[in-house]
């Protein structure tokens, strides 16, 4: 597998520079008033985990809805490169975009948490793992659309969804089908560890987090040409 689409996806994200800052500053510039305000430390977490989720996934499907819109992925598609490569790697370049651009609001929110070093570096590997689970989820809901609006709803819905199964807006009774959900739930780690920059504590979710990690990418490719296949059906919807 060869890595251009990455490469291509990174100088297409450098090349777009107000874009760029653009995704960079708005995060931060609504993390400020929660970080520096009186928000307790248990709406704060909430308040960032549901952004940094959702950042993650819209800027996976939008894209991806997008470039099956313009042709771009069936150009590529076409070229030689494979569904589950490009598919992948366009996940992995997306991750590690997001993991960049949002970590000026992750350090503000730290800074107003009071997070030691080790916390916040905890927390930005949570983070960039989660990037990396929001990214894959994206391809996912886009090969159910056939619009941008369409994709934006259901990646809205979908991430909110998973958000509140992995506990972020109710803490689920011990023992009860919720605690059950939010024990498999991929955004679990990311808000406990968002909350430890100010309640320092264990922060659980980290193994449903690896796993989500793992299993998703195999289940792109396995259904990477089903989904690719359905994305050029956005073009005729």
């Amino acid at each position: 597998m060869t890595a251009l689409v990455w490469g291509l996806e990174w100088r297409i994200a450098l090349a777009r520079r107000r874009l760029f800052v653009l995704n960079t500053l708005v995060p931060f510039l609504l993390v400020v008033p929660v970080a520096t305000g009186a928000a307790p430390a248990v709406h704060a977490s909430v308040v960032y985990a549901v952004l940094f989720a959702i950042f993650s996934a819209f800027g996976s499907a939008i894209p991806v809805v997008r470039d099956a819109e313009s042709g771009i992925a069936g150009r590529m598609l076409r070229g030689g490169i494979s569904p589950s490569s490009y598919l992948l790697q366009r996940a992995a370049a997306g991750a590690a975009l997001d993991a960049l651009q949002l970590t000026p609001a992750l350090a503000v929110a730290a800074l107003g948490a009071g997070a030691s070093p080790e916390r916040l570096l905890v927390t930005f590997g949570v983070l960039t793992g989660t990037a990396w689970i929001g990214n894959l989820i994206g391809p996912l809901v886009a090969a159910t659309t056939r619009s941008l609006a369409e994709a934006a709803l259901f990646t809205a819905v979908g991430t909110l969804l998973l958000l509140h199964m992995s506990g972020v807006f109710r803490t689920p009774l011990p023992g009860s089908y919720g605690a059950l959900f939010e024990a498999a739930s991929p955004f679990r780690a990311l808000h406990e560890s968002l909350l430890s920059m100010s309640l320092p504590g264990p922060v659980g979710g980290v193994g449903a987090l690896g796993a989500w990690g793992l299993l998703l990418p195999a289940v792109i490719a396995v259904l990477a040409g089903p989904i690719t296949r359905s994305l050029r059906g956005v073009i005729r919807g």
